[in-house]
């Protein structure tokens, strides 16, 4: 088994196929993960790349062959013109059944997705596409929702753009995916005071603050805060300290300092890709 840096923000498991099983249709099971597979059934229930259920013969590790293995998938192979080398993503889904999808279709769907929320009009646009998300990489929504966090937090930070309506010029809005990802991982709280302000609806209220105005949309450039914070930011003598990533961590209003809670800070600076062969 190796490890590598995954190049989408979530972790997988693959398995290198040979060319021997591809003629024969099979999947060979490493035995670094015959632990996630049945001992003993003959059948497998297995979901493909548009989630349908399939029956697909199987061997477990403890019969004569000694060798764990899935059959019956030669027209998927060739379906998906597997070669020898390329590698399958293999998922175990909370029923039990399991999901084989080619890699690079695999990251493809990804991707695809991840554009989608990026271009979601409104939160419910970006919580549909998290759902689809969270089937494809086989996450639960709220991971989905902490690794899209750290695929945009590692974009650059573009200056902010403006647009021009008669006789008034208006700063680009916060997008709907961007507000959708802070109030799931600050639920509402305040990065400054730690305060929030419920409405009556029990629903959180907080204002997102530009640290930088003139600078874009980005997770190191924006603040969930109470409102009364956000006052502060604008009508105090105002300090700000930064660390060497650029993420605000102290801020100065008159003679009072402040921490401010990041949320990047309890999220994994990385993901990896297992490769079993």
């Amino acid at each position: 088994m190796q490890k590598t840096k995954s190049q989408i923000p979530f972790d997988y498991v693959t398995i290198k196929i040979t060319e021997s099983r591809i003629q024969k249709g099979l999947l060979a099971i490493p035995v670094s993960l015959i632990d996630l597979f049945p001992k003993n059934t003959k059948k497998i229930f297995l979901l493909n790349e548009l989630g349908k259920e399939e029956t697909k013969s199987f061997t477990p590790y403890k019969s004569s062959s000694r060798e764990c293995r899935i059959g019956g998938l030669k027209d998927y192979y060739t379906k998906n013109n597997i070669k020898a080398g390329d590698e399958l993503v293999i998922q175990l889904l909370d029923d039990g059944k399991f999901k084989i999808i080619p890699e690079n279709v695999f990251e493809r769907q990804i991707s695809d997705l991840e554009l989608k929320i990026d271009k979601s009009i409104n939160e419910n646009e970006v919580e549909k596409h998290i759902r689809k998300l969270s089937i494809i990489a086989n996450k639960p929504s709220n991971d989905v929702i902490k690794s899209e966090f750290i695929r945009l937090a590692k974009q650059e930070i573009k200056p902010r753009k403006t647009r021009i309506v008669p006789q008034i010029k208006t700063k680009e809005n916060v997008p709907a995916s961007f507000r959708k990802i802070l109030l799931e991982l600050y639920r509402g709280k305040c990065q400054v005071s730690s305060f929030t302000f419920l409405m009556k609806n029990g629903k959180p209220y907080f204002e997102i603050h530009h640290i930088d105005p003139f600078k874009g949309n980005h997770f190191k450039n924006l603040l969930v805060v109470s409102p009364n914070v956000h006052e502060q930011f604008t009508h105090t003598k105002l300090k700000q300290f930064f660390d060497k990533e650029n993420w605000l961590r102290k801020v100065k209003f008159n003679e009072e300092t402040y921490s401010v809670f990041q949320i990047i800070d309890k999220l994994p600076s990385i993901f990896e890709k297992e490769t079993h062969c």
